[in-house]
């Protein structure tokens, strides 16, 4: 019996051009979803954590008018100033008025990230105070 000379080429294998770049497309269309889902996570973190700063600044400028260290005298008075808190500058608006009830004032205060914002709050907290008579 004679052999049968064998192919000189042997069956390939792996992936084609084609298979290759269909992969890459979908690695990076999933790629771009995750770095998407990422960035939303970090702006709103950062958000977070503006609100909650303008927050705790509401709060000692209000604790501060309670406390008399921030005088507001009269039964409509506003004040305006800024405040160092935790390395960012944060400016507020704090307005007193009078309630239904001739002891007891209402205080708004207003926290802003930027002095020229001023339609555009932050925050926004009101408390009352006992008026001193």
């Amino acid at each position: 019996m004679a052999m049968l000379p064998t192919p000189y080429y042997r069956k390939q294998s792996g992936f084609t051009l084609i298979e290759v770049l269909v992969a890459l497309a979908i690695v990076s269309i999933a790629l771009t979803a995750v770095i998407k889902a990422s960035s939303q996570s970090i702006r709103g973190t950062s958000h977070l954590q503006a609100k909650t700063q303008a927050l705790w600044t509401a709060q000692y400028v209000v604790n501060e008018i309670r406390a008399g260290l921030i005088p507001m005298r009269g039964t409509s008075e506003e004040r305006e100033d800024s405040i160092e808190m935790l390395g960012q500058t944060w400016f507020w608006h704090a307005s007193k008025e009078p309630t239904a009830n001739m002891h007891i004032d209402k205080i708004k205060v207003a926290v802003f990230q930027q002095e020229l914002e001023k339609n555009n709050p932050v925050v926004s907290l009101e408390s009352y105070v006992y008026r001193k008579t």
